[in-house]
């Protein structure tokens, strides 16, 4: 089994966002804005 997508709830989105490209390597993809919200 593969895990394709999954949703993580954060509290500061920039923080996350680091953590996820600069600690893990992952590559953000897209950038979709959601009113106060982000999807990325």
């Amino acid at each position: 089994m593969r895990i394709k997508i999954t949703t993580v709830f954060v509290d500061d989105q920039q923080k996350a966002l680091s953590f996820y490209t600069e600690v893990l390597g992952f590559v953000k993809k897209t950038d979709l804005p959601a009113g106060k919200f982000k999807w990325f």
